[in-house]
């Protein structure tokens, strides 16, 4: 997993540093980068497993464990009440989301620009997601207290009904911020300014996706020039009788030799070029290599004169690098530079200049960004 590799023993690691020191201007701030991690891990389409089980183990807590959240104590009653509240808790929920999704498909209707990625941008500043998968796992969670109210321990069914009435309160909470973000798409205006926002976004992952190509190659290079030198291949005579180079068979295409590297831990190649240059003898060579870019996986990447690697030696390396098979991940994500594209021809077929200025001014910031930072790189 990713936090794992985050330290400097990983090659990514190194560059990614690299960049943020060399282009602080390509990362958001910590608040809006906290946000951003809690978006992508609970407000998508396919996060509603972890909605569920932040559900659960609030409700498990609360009941068996309460003095873990004992700053939530500030509501209290007693069984009967519990008993007499938990199932008008589930019909409140459940009448109040009804009513809030008719609304929602009623606003919907009414979007100033009506696309499928400005809907998937709706959904995403809205919260939808989050609020319709917090809505079910907690109607769901109080039918099965209602269900065995009269099994569960008093104390622990009383903790878990409190659990269930700040859930209910965070779920209407979540509700009214789904309504205004709805009502403001109303207003093209902060649509197109929201696909400005996501447009230069896009266009700083992909300078960050382009510098980690080149950092890593430079900080890969600079490690292994340490104690190996770099391959070149040259074709001679002398080479070519003694057999002192290697050419791959295999295309970039090829499914089985080839793959993308993700990342090299940089401490097992010191490993391995440590016991290789106990024999003073040898003479290690070694192959460029950078992130996100496909190699043939079955080349040695470090070895000896013009020996090859044994088998284990094979393995070792291979166990130093992180792969993968989904060469996808070479194409670079254009969405909302599509969706301008497609925007500034409808505008201009349309006659439409003065909504043609606001689309090519999101262009221009979008050069100024990659101007900056290719002249903070030279």
């Amino acid at each position: 997993m990713k936090f794992i590799r985050n330290n400097k023993i990983w090659l990514s690691h190194r560059a990614e540093k690299l960049i943020q020191n060399k282009h602080p201007d390509l990362y958001n701030t910590i608040w809006d980068d906290l946000i951003l991690k809690f978006e992508n891990n609970f407000c998508g389409r396919k996060n509603w497993p972890y909605v569920i089980l932040v559900v659960l183990t609030f409700f498990t807590v609360s009941g068996f464990n309460p003095e873990c959240l004992s700053f939530l104590n500030c509501l209290d009653f007693d069984v009967a009440l519990a008993k007499s509240i938990i199932d008008q808790r589930t019909t409140n929920i459940a009448a109040i989301t009804s009513i809030s999704l008719v609304v929602v498909g009623f606003l919907l209707t009414n979007l100033a620009l009506k696309s499928p990625l400005t809907i998937k941008i709706l959904f995403k500043e809205s919260y939808l997601y989050l609020t319709v998968y917090l809505v079910f796992s907690t109607i769901i969670c109080l039918i099965l207290l209602s269900t065995f109210r009269d099994t569960l321990d008093p104390y622990v069914f009383t903790r878990t009904v409190l659990a269930g009435t700040y859930l209910c309160i965070l779920i209407l909470i979540l509700i009214g911020y789904l309504f205004s973000n709805i009502i403001r798409f109303t207003d093209e205006k902060h649509i197109s300014g929201l696909l400005k926002k996501e447009l230069l976004n896009e266009g700083k992952e992909q300078l960050k996706l382009l510098f980690l190509k080149k950092y890593s190659a430079e900080i890969y290079s600079d490690f292994a020039s340490k104690k190996c030198t770099l391959y070149i291949f040259e074709l001679s005579l002398p080479n070519f009788f003694s057999g002192n180079f290697t050419v791959s068979k295999a295309s970039p295409d090829d499914q089985e030799n080839y793959r993308i590297l993700k990342d090299v831990n940089l401490m097992f190649l010191s490993v391995f070029m440590f016991i290789k240059k106990l024999n003073k003898k040898n003479t290690l060579n070694f192959k460029p290599l950078k992130i996100n870019e496909s190699f043939d996986y079955n080349e040695d990447m470090i070895w000896t004169n013009s020996n090859s690697n044994s088998r284990f030696e094979k393995w070792f390396l291979k166990k130093s690098m992180i792969v993968s098979k989904d060469f996808e991940i070479k194409k670079e994500n254009s969405t909302y530079r599509n969706e301008f594209d497609k925007m500034i021809i409808e505008l201009a077929e349309e006659n439409k200049y003065k909504k043609l200025e606001s689309t090519l001014d999101a262009y221009l910031d979008l050069y100024k960004l990659q101007i900056l930072n290719q002249k903070s790189n030279s």
